[in-house]
């Protein structure tokens, strides 16, 4: 078969973003100090997350101050130094609570949609817990809808599955990380067979503001201070 002269230009990209962070064990003991003021009783509508109980203020507990403050240099560095922005902002989180998993249950496809960035730590991540998911926003490369992984492999029409192509994409991140990614990217978790333990994680909304001396651009909100409330 005679090869072709091409170029292929691979566009749009969504960047998902995994850091490390530092003293994660002296982390994982402040959040167990603190842990009885934010559980929540489980029933069949509020399984998995604190929010839906009306507690999303964690990063207001001065216990963890430590950890927010090191979660907050990985979205400046995945703002800055991967995404390529300016340093004008600040940055501010709006809301944080606990994401828990016990059983089989899994969180649906969901947006984020008050804020520019979310994250997710890990405090306590035992074997084969839940995968953290990612939809494909754009997937034009699916020629046909509905081809996706799962079931019946032998009619899929992908032989390999890539950045290209892929409708989901999923990541595992280990206990004592950090995953970042656009607020309004879809997302969900999925249960792994074998998983045995309580995951927990810590998950917050981010919002960008323009720093003070920065009120010429037109984009983007400017710094809170200038805002005026009403009731």
């Amino acid at each position: 078969m005679n090869e072709l002269n091409c170029q292929v230009f691979n566009i749009f990209p969504t960047t998902i973003y995994v850091g490390e962070i530092e003293n994660c064990d002296k982390h994982k003991e402040s959040f167990y100090k603190v842990y009885p003021k934010y559980d929540y009783e489980e029933d069949d509508k509020n399984i998995t997350v604190s929010e839906n109980v009306g507690n999303p203020l964690l990063h207001l507990d001065e216990e963890l101050d430590e950890l927010f403050s090191d979660i907050i240099s990985h979205v400046k560095a995945y703002t800055c130094d991967v995404l390529g922005y300016k340093d004008i902002f600040n940055y501010i989180i709006t809301k944080s609570w606990l994401s828990r998993h016990r059983s089989q249950k899994s969180i649906p496809w969901h947006i984020h949609a008050t804020s520019h960035i979310a994250f997710v730590y890990y405090v306590n991540a035992p074997t084969n817990c839940h995968k953290l998911k990612f939809n494909n926003p754009h997937s034009k490369n699916s020629l046909w809808f509905g081809n996706k992984e799962g079931k019946h492999d032998h009619l899929k029409m992908v032989e390999n599955y890539n950045e290209i192509n892929a409708e989901t994409f999923f990541i595992h991140p280990p206990e004592g990380s950090v995953a970042l990614f656009p607020s309004t990217l879809q997302h969900a978790t999925e249960f792994v067979n074998d998983f045995d333990g309580e995951r927990i994680g810590i998950v917050g909304d981010v919002t960008l503001t323009l720093k003070e001396e920065y009120l010429q651009f037109s984009t983007g909100y400017i710094d809170p201070k200038y805002w005026k409330i009403y009731n």
